[in-house]
């Protein structure tokens, strides 16, 4: 492998690629964050120094999604497999039901999670036959009478699919699980009871998740709940119940004020717009590459591709490798290629890759 002086293209799924500018700020914060002294990593959780930390992040990220005062917004451990647990547990008693669209496998994960302790939640849709490829239309029609929440997996980073509408529904609450595509876009978080997403894809680093919830349709449960799951008592906490993450906050607030300093996620969405429509035309007009997902569920996030002749796979990925473009390897079950373009990609980027796709298929096919 190549021993790169500069920094590469990172088309990881995630950990992923983050801000030049944040890396470059915290690299100058990191023995001395502003005059105090420490790094952030040093500081206490209860200090006034890294409370204002807190505090700046969550006022910027209410400020990019325009986030309801009735919401609660909290920082939890244990990354967003942990609220496969806690969303059930916080939202569900005994005998209660819960619909679940399975468009991949961190949605089929969910529903296993949850089923563990309440056996009645449901499945509307199942995109397995399909390898995932297909996405549903949810309506209150498609909502079963008893379900107390409805939950999805609004992009799915191993099929690069995702909602280009997300639902909008009344009959039952909405719950979401956005981990690859929060602040990627625009959306009403008004359309929704619950949004959590880890870290490591558009906010910061792993380990992280966020979790915005509306505190008036949060139902009382009389059984116990888990402390570090237990949403009305993290949010009462905020977010200092025990010792948080405290870097990785840090972090996230950073990457929150580059994306409001870039005119927040109405450009975001457009720039993101422009980068995978580049890459899709790349692959589409290709008589090399293939692109598997329908163009209705194409994901803007994680372009997922393939070589029509997957003898070049290797030869494709070494090369990839030395030119500076990193992690295009597909998910391990699914084979083929997967670019995760997430905000932090630069354009440039995305040119880059797709000047080596061309020069490929001309020289290798």
């Amino acid at each position: 492998m190549a021993n790169f002086t500069t920094r590469v293209y990172n088309f990881n799924a995630g950990p992923a690629m983050l801000p030049t500018e944040v890396m470059e700020k915290a690299q100058g914060e990191f023995l001395n964050y502003q005059g105090t002294g420490m790094s952030v990593m040093e500081m206490s959780h209860r200090g006034k120094h890294f409370q204002d930390i807190l505090d700046k992040s969550v006022h910027d990220l209410r400020k990019l999604l325009s986030i309801p005062d009735r919401y609660g917004v909290v920082y939890f451990p244990g990354g967003a497999t942990l609220q496969f647990s806690a969303i059930p547990l916080n939202y569900l008693g005994e005998g209660d039901s819960a619909d679940f669209a399975l468009t991949g496998v961190w949605a089929v994960k969910a529903r296993e999670e949850a089923k563990k302790f309440y056996p009645n939640v449901n499945i509307i849709f199942d995109g397995k036959d399909s390898g995932y490829m297909n996405l549903p239309t949810i309506t209150d029609a498609s909502v079963s009478d008893k379900a107390k929440y409805v939950y999805i997996t609004s992009n799915n980073t191993i099929y690069g699919t995702r909602y280009s509408t997300l639902p909008k529904l009344t009959k039952a609450p909405l719950i979401a699980d956005m981990t690859s595509e929060l602040l990627s876009r625009k959306l009403n978080v008004e359309d929704f009871s619950v949004i959590f997403a880890g870290a490591q894809k558009n906010i910061g680093p792993s380990g992280l998740t966020v979790v915005i919830f509306d505190k008036e349709k949060l139902p009382q449960v009389s059984h116990p709940i888990p402390n570090l799951m237990n949403y009305i008592l993290m949010e009462k906490n905020g977010s200092l119940y025990n010792t948080p993450p405290t870097y990785s906050i840090y972090i996230a607030g950073l990457v929150y004020s580059w994306l409001l300093e870039r005119g927040g996620l109405e450009e975001m969405e457009k720039q993101n717009e422009k980068k995978a429509a580049l890459l899709y035309d790349a692959i589409d007009s290709s008589s090399l590459y293939n692109a598997p997902v329908p163009k209705p569920f194409r994901s803007t996030m994680n372009v997922v591709f393939r070589m029509k002749d997957t003898k070049l796979d290797e030869k494709f990925l070494e090369l990839a490798e030395a030119n500076g473009l990193a992690g295009l390897k597909g998910y391990r079950d699914m084979g083929g290629f997967r670019a995760s373009i997430y905000n932090a990609m630069p354009l440039a980027g995305v040119e880059t890759l797709v000047s080596f796709m061309k020069e490929f298929e001309k020289t290798k096919a």
